[in-house]
């Protein structure tokens, strides 16, 4: 918080010193005094004693410079003392901060002095103070008798905090003693002693504790403590009561070394009751650069037992997760040459499913294509290392190389053909097995173009429409190599004989936007793409008696993505089967649907269709509502269509005032229903969720 008392004061008053004796003065700018912002002071009179030494201005004094206005009734100097006294609707404005109260005293030299009936406001926090008397004590230290603070605005604030002793520092804390908490003005809590922040950064403390009863859970209480370590750095400290569960803490750290170095880490720990085991949970997400501009990247889960996901997962996709993945993930540029290393580790928590293979470690080399001297010819290679673990399974190691040589050519200027041809060579190495190899070419061509078309369209922002059509075909060709002897860890083991021709259709509309202040600039309003694959290797060879068993046609593919307006969206992405290995009649094997709408003022609207044949099919929509004001709300649904049924409704109400904000939840999904309640101040921060960070938003 910047000094919002004598600075100012002593400045503008101490040009007073400078004044010659006038008398009916209505306006007086003085340019070049004490600092080079010019300085102009208006009132009905001013007189100068010079036995008292001191300038005597009333009737409406206003003193500018500046951001900053001082007014009062009345204004005594006393140049030789520093002593000033303002007495009469005295109001001190400095930026967004206000100062007010019908007399105040200063020294100017030593910047304290006293302010009875004194109001203060700092806008930062909405901060509003009142005190029968308040005195200053430094620059940034003030302290109140039968003080009074609060963020709400009004007369008669929702709540306040009153103490019989009251001392605020800017840039610090507001301290208490004999704390009442109001509520309309009826005192409804007592605290012998309460700290409350009053400056811009993040200040530690402890949040607003939350409310909740749930059936898997049972009574719910939840605390915490937030740290400010450092600029950088804060941790929370969780501390939460679940009377069918146990006692569960946690500890959130998260930290920012430098433009390039950053993460958070989550610890938790739940301490069964009535004998279940104790349980956790941890998470690591981190993304920087360490020496030698090697880039590190993170992202690990470690967590005890799939049932913590359905006890503390908030929202569908984490309560019925089976299985964390953790990965940590090094690398080095060099130019064109990518050098990668990283750590994969996948766990299933379902035992029936199988113990998946671990990449521990998998290192890759990537050298971009690079063009053979003035050729169209480019060279590019890669190479891929990965040591193959399984808790129950065979182990080994597998190393892939692959050179490669491409062209590009530009035929008439408006064709585009890209053929390449490489070789991937494996060789595989397993405990008591040894060493297996074997090559494989491959080949493939790319012949594509782009052709459009711009149309004149006024209206609104939109100057022009283009129009873009892309058409491609790309042939694909692999021929079939003996790998029987090969290992088999994963489906990447085995590359399969390709003979293929794929085929895809691009159009794109864009629209050129014209603001009136700024660069015009592109938008895509539509993205539509056809794309299918045709197996020459599956292919009857009589047309006339095509055989069930082969499908040379694969699915259809449609992407569409529709962005008429920045508040409206539609998505598809569907595959369509024409006809199955069993000669079925065609269906879709795929079909995602999502479209929603937000008016950019708290009203908005989600909905998806997700469907695989077979699998799933089910229905996902969320409402946004803020035309209740000053109530709003959010409503989230999920059901299976499959098996006809909820799989979760959540209700979020919030109540919230200028100042204060009341929140409820009502949360209805498999096997558990859900009841959460808590408050928030304005200037108080809130708990968002109980658990670990799989369970906070």
């Amino acid at each position: 918080m910047t000094n919002v008392f004598p600075a100012a004061l002593s400045a503008f008053l101490a040009i007073a010193c400078g004044l010659l004796l006038v008398s009916s003065l209505q306006a007086v700018e003085l340019g070049a005094l004490d600092g080079p912002a010019a300085v102009e002071i208006s009132a009905d009179q001013l007189s100068h004693d010079r036995e008292a030494a001191t300038y005597h201005a009333t009737g409406d004094v206003r003193i500018t410079k500046g951001g900053t206005i001082l007014e009062a009734d009345q204004i005594w100097l006393n140049y030789f003392s520093g002593e000033a006294l303002a007495i009469g609707d005295v109001r001190l404005t400095e930026g967004p901060n206000i100062v007010a109260g019908d007399e105040v005293r200063l020294n100017l030299e030593t910047g304290t002095g006293y302010l009875d009936q004194g109001r203060l406001f700092f806008a930062e926090k909405n901060l509003h103070v009142t005190g029968e008397r308040i005195e200053k004590l430094s620059p940034e230290v003030y302290r109140l008798e039968h003080g009074t603070f609060t963020t709400c605005d009004g007369e008669r604030p929702d709540w306040k905090f009153s103490a019989r002793d009251l001392e605020v520092t800017l840039g610090s804390y507001a301290k208490g003693r004999d704390v009442r908490f109001h509520v309309l003005d009826i005192p409804v809590f007592y605290s012998p002693y309460l700290f409350y922040p009053v400056k811009q950064e993040r200040e530690s403390g402890f949040l607003m504790p939350r409310y909740g009863h749930s059936r898997r859970r049972g009574l719910e209480l939840s605390a915490a403590w937030y740290q400010v370590i450092a600029r950088n750095q804060d941790a929370t400290v969780y501390l939460d009561y679940f009377s069918d569960l146990g006692t569960g803490s946690g500890f959130d750290y998260r930290y920012i070394f430098g433009e390039e170095n950053q993460g958070e880490l989550g610890l938790y720990h739940l301490f069964g009751a009535h004998g279940e085991e104790n349980r956790y949970h941890v998470e690591w997400d981190h993304i920087g650069e360490l020496p030698g501009r090697i880039r590190l990247a993170a992202d690990v889960e470690i967590v005890s037992d799939r049932e913590y996901f359905e006890d503390f997962g908030e929202q569908a996709g984490e309560f019925n997760r089976d299985k964390t993945e953790s990965k940590v993930f090094l690398s080095r540029n060099w130019g064109k040459t990518d050098l990668t290393g990283q750590i994969k580790y996948l766990k299933n928590m379902e035992t029936s499913l199988d113990h998946p293979v671990q990449r521990l470690p998998e290192i890759r080399l990537a050298m971009i294509r690079r063009r053979l001297a003035q050729s169209p010819f480019f060279f590019r290679f890669d190479a891929e290392y990965a040591y193959l673990w399984q808790e129950e399974g065979g182990k080994g190691q597998r190393a892939i190389m692959q050179p490669a040589v491409a062209a590009v050519f530009h035929p008439g200027q408006w064709l585009e053909i890209a053929p390449q041809v490489s070789f991937q060579q494996r060789i595989y190495q397993t405990d008591g097995e040894g060493f297996e190899q074997v090559g494989i070419p491959e080949f493939s061509t790319r012949v594509s173009t782009t052709f459009g078309r711009v149309f004149p369209f006024r209206k609104g922002r939109i100057g022009k429409l283009q129009h873009l059509v892309s058409p491609e075909i790309t042939y694909r060709y692999v021929p079939e190599v003996e790998q029987d002897d090969l290992p088999f860890f994963e489906t990447d083991d085995r590359l399969g004989e390709r003979h293929q021709i794929a085929y895809a259709l691009t159009n794109r509309l864009r629209a050129r936007i014209e603001p009136e202040d700024g660069a015009a600039f592109y938008r895509e309003l539509l993205y539509f793409r056809l794309s299918q694959e045709y197996d020459i290797v599956e292919s009857p060879p009589d047309l006339l008696n095509t055989r069930d068993n082969l499908r040379p046609f694969s699915d259809l593919r449609a992407e569409l993505i529709v962005r008429p307006t920045h508040w409206a969206h539609l998505d598809f992405d569907a595959r369509y089967d024409f006809e199955t290995r069993s000669g079925e009649a065609g269906k879709f094997a795929t079909f995602n649907l999502g479209a929603g709408i937000n008016d950019g003022r708290g009203n908005a609207f989600t909905g998806s269709y997700r469907y695989r044949r077979d699998e799933q099919e089910f229905l996902d929509a969320r409402l946004d509502l803020a035309l209740l004001r000053p109530i709003f709300a959010n409503y989230l649904h999920r059901y299976d269509l499959r098996e006809n049924r909820t799989l979760e409704r959540a209700l979020a109400l919030e109540y919230r005032s200028q100042c204060w904000s009341l929140f409820l939840t009502l949360r209805d999904r498999l096997e558990d229903t859900e009841v959460l309640v808590s408050f928030a101040l304005g200037g108080v921060d809130s708990l968002s969720q109980f658990g670990s960070s799989v369970a906070r938003e």
